[in-house]
Order: C-alpha cells, then structure tokens, then sequence
C-alpha cells in the first residue's frame, strides 16, 4: 500500500546545523511545537505574519513570495534552504532510457529563479525546508 497521510510531512528535526521543517507544517503549528526555536518564532510573530496568515504553510508562502517582500529578506539572512526533487530521465550502458529521482537543495533565491515555477506545474516537488541555526543566532530581532 503506498498511503500517504499530510502528517507525515508535519515535522520539526534539528541538527548541529540546521533545523528543518515539513512542507505540510503552517505557521501555527510551528509557533505551537516545543522543538522550534524560540527565536524563529518570534520571527514568524514579528514578521511573516504581516505577510501572510498563520494558517498558511510555509511552503506555500515561500511559492507566492516576492523578492522584493521584507520577509524574503529575512529568509535570505537565515538561509532557508529548500530540499527538491524531480524525475530527470537517464540512457543506461545498454541504452535503455530510465527514470532517476534528482534531489537538489537550494537557496531561496535560487528557488524562486529556478524550481518555484515547476514546483507550480507539477515537475517538481518540494522535499523539506531548512534554516542554519547560526544564521539565526546572528540575527537580530
């Protein structure tokens, strides 16, 4: 059986690095989760919910933002990175012509430049959605 259920991509993981979030989680569930950093939420509090509404996912507001939005500003100070991947077909020694997953993480403005548009035509899916924990440590608030 290959079920899916939306939970399963509402998550909150951390390493030394980075934290990273599900492309299924909102705004409000992160600013209910124990294992977000109080900092981000206060970012979230402060700034994203001028630009957006709490119940939106952050995947979402990430396709519709511009460059021009303070908001991507601050992702780009906190280097929100996204995780993509697609299907990109490959020739084979025998010439046989298979289909191979390409997992690709980026930038936010390389995103938007290079994926946000097949991301919205369906060749694309969004995987995950990290910050660097000292790119936020280093912002001020």
């Amino acid at each position: 059986m290959d079920t899916q259920n939306k939970d399963d991509f509402k998550y909150v993981i951390q390493d030394a690095g980075c934290v990273y979030f599900g492309r299924e989680l909102t705004y409000r569930e992160m600013m209910d989760k124990d294992d977000v950093p109080f900092k981000f939420k206060a970012v979230i509090s402060a700034h994203m919910a001028k630009d957006t509404s709490l119940d939106s996912r952050l995947t979402d507001h990430i396709l519709k933002i511009t460059e021009e939005a303070f908001s991507f500003r601050i992702y780009e100070q906190i280097k929100l990175t996204v995780r993509v991947c697609y299907k990109e077909q490959k020739r084979c020694l025998g010439g046989k012509i298979k289909d191979k997953w390409v997992h690709k993480s980026c930038l936010l403005g390389q995103f938007c430049r290079e994926y946000r548009d097949r991301v919205n035509d369906g060749s694309v899916l969004i995987e995950d959605v990290s910050i660097s924990k000292l790119a936020l440590m280093a912002l001020s608030i």
